[in-house]
């Protein structure tokens, strides 16, 4: 199988925001390789390994069997709002004090934190951007 063509562009180019077309062809480079699945193999692995995944879907049963939330809608409102929560929390945490968060209980009365652990951002960014340098070509401008 030959390699795809690079999308070429400048590093002022990709500062802005990316016309559809370039943006359409880079999405179709990474879904036609293996981008895309190693993207969200490295987040899936991250959130496993970290607990996520097991506090997610423990919230979630207490929210179908306590709370008596009966939609998918509602799930994933609740869902939302707290991992934006808990993952603003612990950002505030960190900067008041310096130290990490600790995923699953908080010790606060709260039993499912949902904060975001910082290495499945971490990992995930440095994933998306091995796999745009397989399909991108970003030449630095001189000045």
């Amino acid at each position: 199988m030959s390699s795809p063509k690079l999308i070429t562009m400048s590093s002022s180019q990709a500062q802005d925001r990316l016309p559809d077309r370039v943006r359409n062809d880079i999405y179709a480079a990474l879904l036609s390789g293996s981008g895309i699945r190693n993207v969200e193999d490295t987040l899936n692995h991250q959130m496993q390994a970290t607990g996520f995944k097991a506090t997610l879907k423990a919230y979630i049963n207490h929210l179908l069997r306590v709370e008596g939330v009966a939609t998918f809608p509602e799930i994933m409102a609740k869902v939302e709002a707290k991992v934006l929560h808990d993952t603003q929390a612990a950002k505030n945490k960190d900067a008041a004090n310096g130290v990490n968060g600790v995923y699953g209980h908080s010790g606060q009365g709260d039993d499912y934190n949902l904060a975001l652990p910082a290495s499945v951002s971490k990992e995930g960014a440095k994933t998306v951007l091995k796999e745009l340098d397989k399909v991108c070509d970003i030449t630095a401008e001189e000045k």
